[in-house]
């Protein structure tokens, strides 16, 4: 009963006069214009503040109208975020303890600030109970400071103690975690593909898997030993060792079983879309759908990392040619309400998806029905050019993609003087920005195209000629020959559509 007059005389004292939160109550109010507000952005109808003042207003995000509007509807909307429900089935049960302990911490400093400190050490010592249940160790620090002060002025020496050590144990544990994380975030800055073998980094992630392991021998703290992994698998993914990568990705599964509070479908997802990347790389492709059905069931659907997962899931229908369900993901993507707000270079990679699943059904003689509700829509190569000028800068990635695919249309339409005009300048890029590094399969494929060129489109000299760059593509093993994500489709497989092309211009002549 203390604990509720201690906080009823705080409520009373210093309370508002009404709670503004987004409720049933105000969502069922239809004429309301924070109503109309809140279905425009969660319906995706305003991307734009000039957007919502004309449609709420009429005007212009200057307005006086608009402007308070959006001050009291952002304010409500950051009063609401404390009270969602915890208990929501999409809140797995350690995001819902971590938020209700996140929230508890909040009250424990309002009720600190307003002298109410008996109901801020009992609801600590509750808060306390869970954080060390999930390993919380930034909010077991807190808490068990707050006690540890409350025992002291209570004048209880072997309470105070407990609390001390609780205290010491999670200063230590969260500063191994904090080092570890910085290990972990220093070897991802500037990290773009998952495939890249990097010396300079393997040697750094060896160093921090040196000091990482050290850690763990010191604490049992899940979050420092899980760090462990994802430094460890970056070690090997560095160094290009794709099966080590997918065993440590197994063992660090095997920790999270181990670990029931600590296992998140995030965790699990993020390792199992680690393995399907190994698995393209190792062309093991069986493999690879089976970890695809893994993330399928454990992402978040329009969260980023679901976008990241279905990129992956569609180069590795790509590379195994099931194209129908290549173009299903594809539909997935851009038809998802959350899309527009992906980042531009994320929109700009679908584009290059686009135009070659685009290729492949015009090509193969799919069903375009399939790909488009007309099936109408043809692919124009300005249009296209014009589409993608982030990536038409990336001269060693994604931007070998797009002229790969400028030849492959000018070879369907017949435009051999197109290629001749661009073989010069093809041969100009070869030398300046691919060669035997992590551009090797591009630099050898480029090289198989521009034989087109040499032997006048002559399919059997042109097969022959080309043969010493395709062995050097297929049969060198070494770090550079590996998949990245601009091979959208694998080089052997376009080859080969280039020679039947070649094949029937023979037939048909």
């Amino acid at each position: 009963m203390r604990t509720l007059i201690e906080i009823s005389k705080i409520v009373t004292k210093k309370r508002i006069s009404k709670i503004e939160i987004f409720d049933k109550s105000l969502l069922n109010k239809k004429e309301s214009k924070f109503n109309e507000f809140y279905e425009g952005l969660v319906n995706n109808d305003f991307k734009t503040d000039e957007e919502a003042a004309e449609v709420l207003y009429q005007t212009t995000p200057l307005d006086d109208k608009y402007r308070q509007l959006k001050s009291r509807f952002t304010k409500r909307l950051m009063n609401t975020l404390f009270f969602l429900d915890a208990n929501d089935p999409s809140f797995s049960n350690y995001h819902s303890a971590y938020y209700t302990c996140n929230k508890n911490w909040a009250l424990i400093r309002i009720l600190l600030s307003s002298g109410a400190r008996n109901a801020a050490t009992k609801l600590a010592a509750k808060t306390l109970h869970v954080a060390q249940n999930f390993r919380f160790t930034d909010i077991i620090l807190n808490c068990s400071r707050i006690l540890m002060t409350n025992s002291s002025l209570a004048g209880k020496s072997k309470e105070y103690e407990q609390y001390a050590e609780i205290a010491n144990k999670a200063m230590v544990e969260l500063g191994y975690e904090m080092q570890s994380e910085e290990m972990y975030q220093r070897l991802t800055i500037g990290l773009t593909s998952s495939g890249s073998v990097d010396e300079e980094r393997a040697r750094i992630a060896g160093e921090y898997l040196e000091k990482v392991r050290a850690l763990t021998a010191l604490s049992d703290s899940c979050i420092l030993h899980f760090n462990m992994y994802q430094i460890w698998i970056l070690y090997l993914q560095f160094k290009g060792d794709y099966q080590g990568t997918i065993e440590v990705c197994e063992q660090a599964e095997a920790f999270l079983d181990k670990n029931e509070p600590f296992r998140q479908k995030v965790k699990q997802a993020g390792l199992a879309l680690t393995k399907i990347n190994c698995y393209l790389q190792l062309r093991d492709y069986e493999n690879g759908r089976t970890n695809a059905d893994r993330c399928l069931e454990l992402f978040t659907e329009g969260s980023n990392n679901w976008f990241v997962f279905l990129e992956v899931y569609f180069l590795l229908a790509m590379h195994t040619k099931n194209y129908i369900n290549a173009a299903g993901i594809y539909l997935k993507v851009i038809n998802h309400p959350r899309f527009q707000f992906t980042a531009p270079e994320r929109q700009e990679k679908w584009k290059i998806f686009e135009a070659y699943i685009k290729y492949i059904f015009e090509t193969e003689g799919l069903n375009k029905d399939l790909l488009f509700d007309d099936g109408k829509r043809k692919f124009r190569l300005l249009k296209f050019l014009n589409e993608v000028p982030h990536f038409s800068k990336d001269k060693k990635g994604f931007n070998v993609a797009i002229l790969v695919l400028q030849i492959l249309y000018m070879l369907e339409k017949g435009d051999y003087t197109g290629i001749i005009n661009r073989s010069e300048a093809l041969n100009v890029y070869c030398s300046r920005y691919l060669r035997k590094d992590d551009s090797f399969r591009s630099n050898c494929f480029l090289k198989m195209l521009l034989t087109m060129e040499k032997e006048d489109f002559k399919y059997e000299r042109t097969r022959q000629m080309a043969m010493k760059f395709y062995k050097k593509m297929t049969e060198e093993v070494n770090d550079e020959n590996i998949v990245h994500e601009w091979e959208i489709i694998p080089y052997e497989t376009l080859w080969d559509m280039v020679l039947n092309r070649l094949r029937n211009k023979v037939a048909a002549a």
